[in-house]
């Protein structure tokens, strides 16, 4: 654990607290992905490729990737990010969204490609993230590809300012939680978004296929 880890929140927020942001506040984060994301998925999961987009929130990506000729499945533990998302899809797109918690034991059959933006990063511990990418890993077939987006300190100093927003994690702090499953097959740093002064903040986007065992 980086020093001046504890001085974060112990735990992730449940899905009911969720729920009250997304009827609270305004999802300044939700945006369609910069060109990073699409150069990653062109290079290693070209379509017509079937991903499960985890933690889809209001569904922005998910569209945006059916747009792109995927198919796509969507979940989110938020009930009421998964009725918000249906509400904006439009009828006949080859999305479908499920409500669904992929570190709780629902079993369902594994898939080719996930994708995570934003989700890791929510989670502000060790223990929370390997849990996490354990998840992942139940929810990728043998050899598939876990494609993940999320907050990158570029130094260990950033790491130490966890005053507000996402969980930011060094290069080491990420690998140590997603290399018992995984093999890095992409690793570079990105905007998150692209929003100026709001989510164009450093990204870490990773390419990782699942291990056979």
């Amino acid at each position: 654990m980086i020093d001046g880890e504890a001085a974060r929140p112990l735990r992730s927020l449940d899905s009911a607290e969720w729920d009250q942001t997304y009827d609270s506040a305004i999802a300044g984060w939700d945006e369609e992905p910069p060109p990073a994301l699409g150069e990653l998925l062109a290079t290693y999961a070209p379509p017509p490729a079937h991903i499960m987009d985890v933690g889809c929130g209001l569904g922005t990506t998910a569209r945006w990737l059916a747009n792109r000729s995927y198919t796509v499945t969507a979940c989110d533990f938020s009930v009421r990010a998964i009725e918000e998302a249906q509400r904006r899809t439009p009828a006949g797109m080859a999305v479908r969204f499920e409500v669904l918690d992929v570190t709780g034991p629902v079993p369902r059959d594994p898939f080719p490609v996930v994708l995570e933006r934003g989700v890791l990063h929510t989670r502000p511990t060790d223990r929370e993230r390997r849990t996490f990418a354990a998840a992942i890993a139940r929810m990728c077939r043998p050899g598939g590809l876990w494609v993940h987006v999320g907050a990158a300190a570029l130094t260990r100093e950033d790491a130490l300012d966890q005053s507000s927003g996402p969980s930011w994690t060094t290069e080491e702090t990420f690998l140590n939680a997603v290399t018992p499953w995984f093999t890095v097959l992409d690793l570079r740093i990105a905007d998150f978004g692209r929003q100026a002064g709001v989510t164009d903040w450093p990204a870490r986007y990773a390419v990782l296929r699942r291990r056979d065992s």
